[in-house]
């Protein structure tokens, strides 16, 4: 595993398909998100070669209910014993994976049929915990609701740390931060409008930001942020 920041590690075994991050607190461990279904076996042993006991994993907290960022939750829940977090409005795709699909008509039936595949298939989980705007974690993240991408997706905020775990809010693929593809993203309206509440709320909040796809921003994040904003309004202009 690969420290980002004290307290933050990526499971980088997983390769840059997908991004799921480990936090470490006086309480225990809590995961951020579980990847692809074909990915927990390498979350598990990840933990395990680190020397990490998988009782030590006491939440998961799942930004959003995408099949790469919970594909391997119900197993993992299952090998921890973790309880599960997620927005209050996540829900009903945690506990219906098959009601998240894609915004283009044609590649639904595409998407059925993956979902019976091991690959791709996503086991429903009913959370343990739900959580709305503003919500603190026994961890220290404030929850912040960043709906777009899906209609519950959090982004998580560590003020002492200065880090925000932005999920799919935002990308940085390529090293390019950008809004997430609009074909797996419903509502564009809401997410350019997550993004500018997140920079103009939280830009003095943090420093790192790390996200499901794309490398980590190490310093100046927020800056970064407020200047897709910017760009983003006055194209719309």
């Amino acid at each position: 595993m690969k420290q980002i920041v004290p307290g933050l590690w990526e499971i980088d075994e997983i390769g840059d398909r997908v991004h799921c991050y480990l936090w470490e607190w006086s309480g225990g461990l809590t995961l951020v998100d579980t990847g692809f279904p074909g990915d927990v076996h390498t979350i598990l042993d990840a933990l395990s070669a680190s020397g990490r006991a998988l009782h030590a994993v006491r939440r998961i907290i799942v930004t959003h209910a995408d099949m790469d960022h919970v594909g391997g939750l119900a197993k993992l829940k299952r090998a921890t014993g973790a309880v599960v977090g997620c927005h209050s409005v996540e829900k009903v795709l945690l506990e219906r994976p098959e009601k998240r699909v894609p915004t283009q008509w044609w590649l639904r039936p595409l998407f059925a049929l993956l979902r019976l595949t091991p690959q791709f298939g996503v086991l429903p989980v009913t959370p343990d915990e739900l959580y709305l705007d503003g919500q603190q974690t026994p961890e220290g993240f404030t929850v912040i609701h960043t709906p777009g991408h899906t209609a519950g997706h959090i982004a998580l905020l560590h003020r002492e740390r200065r880090v925000l775990i932005a999920g799919d809010m935002l990308n940085n693929r390529g090293g390019q931060l950008g809004l997430p593809p609009p074909l797996f993203t419903p509502d564009l309206v809401n997410a350019r409008r997550s993004v500018w509440k997140v920079a103009k709320k939280y830009g003095e909040d943090f420093d790192v930001m790390v996200f499901g796809h794309g490398t980590p921003i190490l310093q100046n994040s927020a800056r970064r942020v407020q200047s897709l904003v910017s760009q983003i309004y006055s194209e719309e202009v």
